[in-house]
C-alpha cells in the first residue's frame, strides 16, 4: 500500500472514531496478534478501521479500473512487513509507513525486501509514489536503489530475516532486517486477495448498469424494427398487396412477447401479486441470477489472511461488501424506472407498467442485498466481539444509518405490495416517497466513511428525481402556461355511474393524441396535491388543424367536425368550448370518490372544477396500419376505442373495426353511443357489440341505435378472436384488450394459440394502466 495514501494518522483518527470513545484504544502497531489487553470491540475496531483504509484506497476510481499489478501487490508486501517494524535509530513520530522517509535501515529493508521477493517493475510502482509521499510530508528524497548495490547475493544471505510475532514495540530491531518468506507470503496472499476481491466488487457493481444498457439496446433495437416494419406496412397497404410478417417475428410473438409467464394469468392476480409477461418475467430472472452469480462470483480465499484470520470471516466481509456495493449500484436504476419522464420509454416504446415491474424486482433485489450486507456485517461485529461490541457500533453514524437504510428499505418492499397498491395507492405514494427520501440520506450517512467516493449513486438518483419534476413542470406549463387556471366541468350521472371531466386544451402546445394519458389534479379540491392518470376519451377539434404530437411520430388524423359534435342540448352543454378532451372515470376509493361526490351532488347540472393537467404520457399505437382492429372491452375501458375512433374510422383506415364492450350500466353505454360516437356509427368499417353484464329491464332495450347489436351475458373473448381471425383470412388483425383481468388473460392466451397454430398476421396489445 501507498503511504501516499494511507498513513498512521489517517488509521489511528479513523480507529478512535469507530469504537467507543470511553475506552480510547492504545494502538500500538497495526498488527494483528490478539493482546490480551485489548477488549475484542476495540480489536475489531482497529482491525475493521485499517481495512475501510484499505477500501478507500484500492476503491477510488483509478484502482477500480484495473486489478492491481502483481508488482504493486509485492511492493505492498514489503511496505506492509516492515511497517510494524521498530528500529533504534527512528523517533516516536516516524513511525509506520513513513519510516523510509526517515530511517536509512528502513530504506534499505524495504530495498533488501523488494530485490529479494519482487521483480525490478516493483520498484518502479512502488518508490515514485513514495518518494512523493517524502517530498510532501517529510521534505526528504529517497536515496537511488543502488544503495543497495554493495550487498553481494552472500552479504544479503546473512542479513537477518523477521518473523510477524517480532514486530511491534517490544522488539527494536538496530541492523537491516528482511521479512521472512513466510511472513511476506502471507502479507501477499493477503493483500492479492483484497486487491483481486474488490475489483470485481466494482467491476459487478458496474455490470448492473451494463446489464440495462443491454437491455435498453435490445428494446431500441426492436423499437426501430417495428418502425421498419410500420413503413412497410404502410407501402403495402397503399398498394393493396399483404405484408407477412417473418417467421422469426412470429415465432417471437407467440413464444416469448406476448404470452404470460406461467399458464395465462397475467394481468390477473396471483398470490399478492401479479405475474408480468413472459419477456419482461424472463429479463427479469436474467437479472436475478446475473445478481446472484456476480454476488458469489470473484473471490479470493486464503489459509493466512492478516486482515480476516478464519475463512469464515474473509467469506462474511467479502461478501457482504459485495452484495453492498450491488445494491447501492441499484439505486440510480430504481429511481430512473420509476420516474414518469423515463426518457428510455420513448427510447424503447415500452410502457410505464413495464417500467414499473423493472422498477419494483430491482428494488426488491437490491433490498435482500441490502439484508444480507446487514447481516454478513453484523455476525463479524458478534463473531469479534459479541453483542458488547455489536451495541457499540450502533454510537456511530456510518453504522446506525446503514441499518436504519435496510429497514426502511425493507419497509417499502412490505408497504408496495400490490393490494395496498391497489386499494390505498394514496398513502402508499405517500409512504413511498417518504420512506425513499429516509433511504437516500441514510445511505449517504452509511458511505461518509468513504470521502464522497460513493456519494455519486446518491446523487445521480437525486438529479434523476429533480429532472422528472422539472419536466412534470414543463409539461404542466406546455399544456396551459397559466397552469393555476384551467377551468374544466365534471358531470355524473347516476344511472351511468361514471364521472365525465371535461377539459379545454386550446392552450395546449401539443394536440391530444389517441392512447395518451394524463395526470389530473383537482385545485379546488381537499387534497389538491394528489394526481391521478386518465386516458383521453374524445377530443373536439372543429375548426383547428392537426397539431404536432408530443414525443411521437405516428400522424393523428384531423377530426371530422361531423363527429365531434351533437345535436344535443346536453352534449353542447358539455362542450361549451371548440377544443376540448373528456375522460370517462369509473370512482372507485380516494381520488375518484371523491370527483363523484362532488358532480353527484350537483347532478343534472355540470361542475366548474380548476385543474392541474400533467402530460401528454404514455404512446399511440398504430393500429391504423392493421387491416383489421378488434377491441374487448370492459367499463371504462371503453375510452381506448374511443380515444382511437376518429383516426381508425378516416381516409386512411382499417378495413374492419369492431368494438365488443361489456357494459353493466345500459345508461353508460347509451351515453357514450350518444355523446362520444356519435354519427362515427354510420362508418361503414366500424361494427359495436355491446355486452350488458347486468339484468335489464326489456323498456330499456328500445332506445338503441340500429347499427349496435346487443348481447346478454359476458364477451367470449376466444370466440371473439378466432372469428375476427377466421374472417381476416390472410389480413392483418391487432387484438386489443382492456377491461377486467380475466378477459385480458383469454383474449391474450388465444392470440397465442393462434400464433402457435401458423397464424403469421395477428398481434395482441393490452392497454391498462399499471401502478
Amino acid at each position: 500500500m501507498s503511504c501516499r495514501v494511507l498513513s498512521d494518522d489517517q488509521i489511528k483518527n479513523l480507529a478512535r472514531a469507530l469504537i467507543n470513545p470511553c475506552h480510547p484504544p492504545v494502538i500500538k502497531t497495526v498488527s494483528f496478534d490478539k493482546g490480551k489487553d485489548e477488549l475484542p470491540a476495540m480489536k475489531f475496531a482497529a482491525s475493521l478501521a485499517v481495512f475501510v483504509s484499505c477500501i478507500t484506497i484500492w476503491s477510488s476510481p483509478a484502482r477500480a479500473a484495473a486489478i492491481r499489478s502483481p508488482d504493486e501487490v509485492c511492493f505492498d508486501s514489503c511496505q506492509a512487513c516492515l511497517k510494524p517494524v521498530r528500529f533504534d535509530e527512528t523517533l516516536w513520530n516516524q513511525t509506520g509507513l513513513l519510516k523510509p522517509c526517515y530511517s536509512p535501515r528502513a530504506i534499505i529493508s524495504l530495498y533488501l525486501c523488494l530485490d529479494v521477493y519482487c521483480k525490478p517493475g516493483a520498484r518502479t510502482a512502488g518508490l515514485v509514489p513514495l518518494n512523493e509521499t517524502c517530498q510532501e510530508r517529510a521534505h526528504t528524497v529517497l536515496p537511488p536503489f543502488s544503495l543497495i548495490s554493495n550487498y553481494s547475493v552472500e552479504d544479503i544471505a546473512k542479513v537477518r530475516r523477521f518473523e510477524k510475532n517480532e514486530t511491534g514495540q517490544s522488539h527494536t530491531f538496530r541492523e537491516v532486517v528482511i521479512p521472512s518468506e513466510h511472513f511476506f507470503r502471507v502479507w501477499w496472499d493477503t493483500l492479492d486477495a483484497v486487491a483481486y476481491t474488490y475489483w470485481y466488487h466494482f467491476i459487478y457493481g458496474a455490470a448492473m448498469v451494463v446489464f440495462w444498457a443491454v437491455v435498453v439496446a435490445i428494446g431500441i433495437i426492436n423499437h426501430v424494427g417495428q418502425h421498419i416494419a410500420a413503413l412497410r406496412m404502410v407501402r403495402t397497404k397503399s398498394s393493396g398487396s399483404g405484408s407477412k410478417l417473418s417467421n422469426f417475428y412470429t415465432r417471437t410473438l407467440g413464444t416469448i412477447t406476448t404470452p404470460a409467464t406461467f399458464g395465462d394469468r397475467c394481468a390477473q392476480k396471483i398470490g399478492w401479486g401479479t405475474v408480468p409477461p413472459r419477456i419482461q418475467s424472463l429479463t427479469l430472472v436474467a437479472f436475478l441470477l446475473v445478481n446472484i452469480v456476480l454476488s458469489i462470483h470473484g473471490y479470493r480465499i486464503t489459509p493466512e489472511n492478516f486482515y480476516f484470520e478464519t475463512k469464515k470471516r474473509q467469506i462474511l466481509r467479502y461478501a457482504s461488501d459485495r452484495t453492498g456495493i450491488i445494491s447501492f449500484a441499484n439505486f440510480p436504476l430504481i429511481w430512473l424506472f420509476g420516474m414518469r419522464n423515463n426518457i428510455l420509454m420513448w427510447l424503447t416504446g415500452w410502457d410505464f407498467g413495464t417500467y414499473n415491474n423493472f422498477h419494483r424486482w430491482v428494488a426488491r433485489i437490491a433490498t435482500v442485498q441490502a439484508i444480507i450486507h446487514s447481516i454478513g456485517y453484523t455476525l463479524l461485529v458478534i463473531d469479534e466481539g459479541g453483542m458488547e461490541a455489536f451495541i457499540n457500533w450502533w454510537q456511530y453514524t456510518f453504522w446506525w444509518t446503514g441499518e436504519v437504510a435496510t429497514i426502511f428499505m425493507s419497509l417499502l418492499i412490505g408497504a408496495s405490495f400490490y393490494w395496498i397498491r391497489r386499494q390505498h395507492y394514496e398513502l402508499f405514494l405517500v409512504v413511498h416517497i417518504v420512506m425513499s427520501i429516509i433511504v437516500l440520506i441514510t445511505m449517504l450517512g452509511h458511505v461518509s466513511i468513504f470521502g464522497g467516493q460513493f456519494d455519486g449513486l446518491f446523487w445521480v438518483p437525486c438529479f434523476i428525481w429533480v429532472g422528472d419534476r422539472v419536466l412534470r413542470a414543463l409539461r404542466i406549463a406546455a399544456f396551459n402556461p397559466k397552469f393555476w387556471d384551467t377551468r374544466a366541468t365534471s358531470i355524473y350521472n347516476p344511472s351511468s355511474n361514471i364521472v365525465r371531466l371535461v377539459i379545454p386544451w386550446s392552450t395546449s402546445l401539443y394536440k391530444p393524441a389517441p392512447g395518451t394519458y394524463y395526470y389530473i389534479h383537482v385545485l379546488n379540491g381537499p387534497r389538491c396535491w394528489e394526481s391521478h392518470p386518465f386516458t383521453v376519451a374524445t377530443v373536439s377539434d372543429e375548426g383547428q388543424p392537426a397539431a404536432k404530437l408530443l414525443g411521437e411520430q405516428v400522424p393523428l388524423l384531423e377530426a371530422d367536425n361531423a363527429g365531434t359534435s351533437s345535436d344535443s342540448a346536453e352534449t353542447q352543454s358539455l362542450y361549451p368550448e371548440a377544443c376540448n378532451m373528456s375522460f370517462l372515470i369509473r370512482p372507485y376509493d380516494g381520488f375518484t370518490s371523491r370527483l363523484r361526490d362532488t358532480a353527484e351532488a350537483a347532478w343534472p347540472r355540470k361542475v366548474p372544477q380548476t385543474v392541474l393537467v400533467d402530460g401528454p404520457y404514455g404512446h399511440t399505437q398504430p393500429f391504423h396500419l392493421f387491416d383489421n382492429v378488434v377491441f374487448i372491452v370492459g367499463g371504462s375501458g371503453i375510452v381506448v376505442p374511443l380515444s382511437y375512433l376518429q383516426a381508425l374510422t378516416g381516409p386512411i383506415a382499417p378495413k374492419s373495426v369492431k368494438i365488443h364492450w361489456a357494459v353493466r350500466e345500459p345508461g353508460f353505454a347509451l351515453d357514450v353511443l350518444h355523446n362520444d360516437i356519435g354519427e362515427l356509427l354510420g362508418s361503414s368499417n366500424l361494427s359495436i357489440d355491446i355486452h350488458l353484464t347486468a339484468h335489464t329491464p326489456r323498456d330499456e332495450l328500445n332506445d338503441w341505435p340500429s347499427q349496435v347489436t346487443l348481447h346478454h351475458g359476458r364477451i367470449n373473448a376466444p370466440s371473439v378472436v378466432r372469428s375476427t381471425s377466421e374472417k381476416a383470412g390472410s389480413e392483418s388483425v391487432a387484438v386489443v384488450a382492456c377491461g377486467p383481468a380475466q378477459m385480458a388473460d383469454t383474449a391474450r392466451k388465444t392470440v397465442v394459440e393462434l400464433l402457435h397454430n401458423g397464424v403469421s398476421r395477428i398481434e395482441y396489445f393490452e392497454e391498462s394502466f399499471q401502478w
